[in-house]
């Protein structure tokens, strides 16, 4: 385990999950406004049936480590390359946080 890794790209780790938690936190508030049914991530809304809104919210722990051990994968070889990536986990997790707000809590 490299630590320098996360002290010399901890902007990349914060921005990433950071959108991704972004997401989270604006999909619980629109599930419960329009519902599960409005989901279209049928692993989000199984485990939302299964164990109400801890399903999603452990399904996107489990994602923000799984995003965060990749791009420490990717800083450690590929440190020139590390912008890409993070750009598009941001853009996953902000794509993410935009439709919950446009189709749940404005929509």
């Amino acid at each position: 385990m490299n630590v320098a890794l996360l002290v010399r790209y901890k902007w990349a780790f914060v921005a990433a999950a950071v959108a991704q938690l972004l997401d989270i936190a604006t999909f619980l508030p629109a599930v419960a406004r329009v519902g599960i049914s409005a989901e279209r991530n049928v692993l989000v809304r199984a485990a939302y049936d299964a164990y109400g809104p801890a399903g999603p919210v452990l399904l996107k722990a489990l994602a923000i480590g799984l995003v965060v051990m990749a791009l420490w994968w990717v800083a450690a070889r590929f440190p020139n390359r590390l912008m890409g990536p993070v750009l598009v986990a941001v853009a996953i997790g902000v794509l993410g946080a935009w439709s919950n707000v446009a189709y749940g809590l404005v929509g």
